[in-house]
């Protein structure tokens, strides 16, 4: 098993490493944005995020949008470092970077795609409950606490719903990416099953079962095995990292579309 650098990369693995990163262009504009020093991209008065974060304050949908777009950058970040910098195409680990992009991606256009803003704040308010809920669970292994209880917390969640005129317990109760994944899938195409398949293979390399490695690494059969068992050769599949990153991007793309559209006032 193994991957490989680039300058021992065939003829029939190179265009698709070329158009990867080509791909990965995209990454220039948004590492401005996400930049610190970067002119702020601040949601503007009468807005329809203006509006969302009036509503859920203090989960302003707003910033989780941000926080999951910058998590959704920074390992594309990361994987373009590796391949274009290092020189380096490793076998499993540029897909738990393309998971992570994914994940987050698809959060962002979860969150905002809604053209009702009731359905908007209500998975907002969902999505702060998973967070309060994972953050809760985490303290516990360490056997600390918060100057507030998990119940105080949700109890604040449930309010905010309650204003919001949302059903509290639907906001209270935790959301999880594989709904988020679907979700914003059909947002983008109804008929696709192509996110929702790229990022069960990268979560399924990232947990190393097996499947993945038959369906997403390239495998080259090798003699001397014993009956009814297989014996491979097992090296980094680049069309198929090429395919997944372009998932990623395009989701991420959509996202801050989506971010431009609700941050902006209408008039």
């Amino acid at each position: 098993m193994s991957g490989h650098t680039v300058s021992t990369m065939d003829n029939k693995d190179r265009p698709h490493f070329e158009q990867l990163l080509k791909l990965l262009d995209a990454l220039d504009g948004w590492l401005a944005r996400i930049d610190p020093n970067a002119a702020d991209d601040h949601v503007e008065p009468g807005s329809a995020l203006a509006g969302d974060d009036s509503r859920t304050d203090p989960y302003q949908t707003s910033q989780a949008v941000w926080h999951a777009l910058s998590h959704a950058v920074d390992p594309l970040n990361c994987l373009r470092a590796v391949l274009r910098d290092a020189q380096a195409i490793h076998m499993y680990a540029p897909y738990a970077l393309v998971r992570a992009t994914v994940e987050n991606a698809c959060a962002a256009v979860w969150l905002l795609h809604p053209a009702n803003r009731k359905d908007r704040i209500l998975r907002r308010l969902r999505f702060a409950a998973a967070d309060i809920i994972n953050g809760e669970e985490a303290k516990k292994l360490i056997g600390t606490s918060g100057p507030r209880s998990l119940h105080d917390r949700l109890g604040q969640v449930r309010k905010i719903a309650e204003r919001a005129g949302v059903d509290p317990e639907s906001a209270a109760t935790k959301v999880g990416y594989g709904r988020i994944v679907s979700a914003a899938s059909e947002a983008i195409s109804p008929s696709s099953t192509a996110v929702p398949f790229v990022w069960r293979a990268c979560s399924g390399i990232t947990h190393g079962d097996f499947w993945t490695t038959i369906s997403m690494a390239e495998r080259v059969e090798l003699p001397g095995a014993l009956p009814d068992v297989g014996r491979f050769r097992i090296t980094a599949n680049v069309q198929n990292l090429m395919y997944s990153t372009f998932f990623a991007v395009e989701m991420t793309a959509h996202g801050w579309r989506l971010f431009d559209e609700r941050r902006r006032a209408p008039y």
